[in-house]
């Protein structure tokens, strides 16, 4: 690679961060891997938010990859190669932004080209095994497996989820930064980022490579943690799209943290 990257990962328990380096047989630490260390358990948004600006700092870092630590290969990757793919995935994609809206299509419908190849704010990959849910859909669902829709996402809002994601950080500063309160630290950061990088003309790929999630966390803790914000966050997307405004300052006063 010619561009200089880093692989962020958050942990507090050493069992868990031993498990993640034998998970992906790294024996010997490379200058690239931050294992960033929670020991107050501050959170995992203030801990990646950490380790990004180690990344910054230390590795003089163009690309950071952020992985959490019971993110694990799917089937017989390497880190090498899931920072490959993201790398790959970052790359500039075609969007479909033209619509036919009649069936046969109307006058003045393109015959072919109905896509714009859009520069990409930041590669996600999804994961087998154990869904991302919130607590009452984990709950409702009881382990139910995810299908996921992977094709480039633009002019929408969607939860952008911070377990496995690659982004050019120079680029995106503050937008990237984790909202640092529990179960949110992610989804609102990606509403702002997300605000901004349509603004750009910028879409999000959703089509990073794949991680097995290995670990669900306690659904009771994540109930009452998610309880606490479940009203706002019905809205806050919607507040932070139709905002006058598209300064990070006042888009960010419109959380309630």
């Amino acid at each position: 690679m010619s561009e200089r990257f880093a692989v962020v990962v958050p942990w507090v328990s050493p069992q868990q961060r031993d498990a993640f380096l034998e998970a992906w047989n790294v024996p010997t630490m490379p200058d690239w891997l931050i294992l960033q260390h929670d020991p107050n358990r501050e959170g995992s948004g203030a801990t990646k938010n950490k380790g990004i600006a180690r990344a910054l700092v230390e590795r003089h870092a163009s690309i950071v990859v952020v992985l959490d630590d019971d993110c694990f290969p799917h089937e017989t990757q390497t880190l090498g190669q899931l920072v490959e793919a993201h790398v790959k995935a970052l790359q500039p994609q075609p969007v479909k932004l033209f619509s036919a809206v009649t069936r046969p299509v109307s006058r003045g419908t393109p015959y072919m080209t109905r896509t714009v190849e859009m520069p990409v704010a930041a590669s996600m990959g999804f994961w087998t095994e154990i869904g991302d849910y919130c607590a009452v859909r984990q709950l409702a669902h009881n382990g139910r497996p995810m299908t996921f829709d992977d094709r480039p996402v633009f002019g929408r809002y969607f939860p952008l989820c911070g377990m496995n994601i690659a982004f050019r950080p120079l680029e995106w500063e503050p937008w990237f930064r984790f909202i640092e309160v529990p179960r949110f630290d992610d989804i609102w950061m990606g509403w702002l980022w997300q605000r901004e990088a349509y603004r750009r003309l910028h879409c999000f790929n959703l089509a990073g490579p794949m991680v097995r999630h290995a670990r669900q966390s306690n659904v009771w803790k994540n109930l009452q943690q998610e309880a606490v914000w479940l009203e706002r966050n019905e809205t806050l997307w919607r507040d932070i799209a139709m905002h006058p405004s598209g300064e990070y300052d006042q888009l960010r006063a419109l959380l309630p943290v």
